[in-house]
């Protein structure tokens, strides 16, 4: 029932996508026209994948459960509160522009079997987004004409350690809202909130640790010596990331006692007297003892003879 219901919600979306998404897209696509055209001669269509939209450049994988999405690096240098944004609406703090709506990528990720959570609350206390984990991998070519792919995470600075994002993003699934005088629905996620790194109660998808979205308070920056330049065309695919392994705290310590700087320790070699066989409680040189074996057909009745000695000849003296 779950999923026909999955299957049901993705249907609906995807046909939203189809019905209005020539006269959404269009918009953009106007504006951004070089750098569409410019994606369009980087990435053909993938093979084998459904188009989500007719004038969008997203596609859909069912049997490898993937999405992609083509797009551009908007900025390689600066503060973050996006990773990636539908074009034309925050490429100003977000490291790539997407040629796609963001329910495009919501009917995408339900179609390969994401499970959708909860944005972000703030209020009585903070809760980070919920839903499935996602992981995105970047694709571009580079100035020397050799493709490159990237965990999109590199791409993320910790403003305070300079390390790179640690987390994946979960699928938090955005808002809708319905306007009280058209009655029209609207997914809020569309304004721009659609790969976030600042936490959005509208993000489509989101870190799932606190991060603020005042400006003074911003902890992301655009990692700028691992993005490539301002404009390059780029290809992004999302997946669910596959579950962890239940940890537990035996589990932990066997890790911790067979490793050792992340390579498997060597069996410590056991003291030699405790290695050593014994005889009488006293370790043997040379092995264990040999067991005493009984001759073969042994004669209990008949005593052993003594032994007999050879008679010698008496030496004649010379006269």
């Amino acid at each position: 029932m779950e999923l026909e219901r999955q299957i049901l919600t993705t249907c609906l979306i995807a046909a939203c996508c189809w019905l209005v998404g020539a006269e959404d897209c269009g918009a953009w696509a106007q504006d951004k026209s070089e750098l569409l055209a410019k994606v369009e001669k980087t990435f053909g269509d993938p093979p084998g994948m459904k188009r989500l939209d007719p004038v969008s450049r997203a596609w859909v994988d069912l049997k490898k459960k993937l999405v992609v999405v083509d797009g551009y690096v908007a900025l390689q240098m600066g503060q973050l509160e996006m990773f990636a944004c539908p074009s034309g609406t925050k490429e100003h703090e977000s490291v790539v522009g997407l040629f796609t709506k963001a329910y495009h990528l919501h009917a995408g990720l339900l179609a390969i079997g994401a499970k959708q959570g909860r944005p972000v609350k703030w209020e009585p206390e903070y809760q980070p987004a919920t839903g499935s984990e996602i992981q995105i991998l970047a694709l571009w070519t580079d100035d020397k004409g050799v493709r490159q792919s990237v965990d999109a995470r590199t791409w993320v600075q910790d403003l305070g350690t300079k390390e790179t994002l640690s987390t994946n993003w979960v699928f938090a699934g955005s808002l809708f809202y319905k306007d009280p005088d058209t009655g029209e629905q609207r997914y809020q996620a569309e304004g721009g909130d659609l790969v976030c790194v600042s936490n959005f109660a509208t993000a489509t998808l989101d870190v799932p640790l606190q991060s603020s979205q005042v400006n003074s308070g911003l902890l992301y920056v655009a990692n700028t010596l691992k993005i490539p330049p301002e404009g390059t065309p780029v290809r992004l695919v999302f997946q669910v990331a596959a579950p962890k392994p239940a940890d537990s705290k035996d589990s932990k310590k066997v890790t911790a006692d067979a490793t050792q700087n992340g390579q498997p320790k060597a069996n410590p070699a056991k003291p030699q007297d405790s290695a050593a066989p014994k005889k009488n409680g006293i370790p043997t040189k040379n092995g264990p003892t040999p067991a005493i074996r009984a001759p073969k057909n042994p004669s209990p009745s008949k005593s052993p003879e003594p032994p007999t000695k050879t008679p010698t000849k008496p030496v004649r003296k010379q006269a």
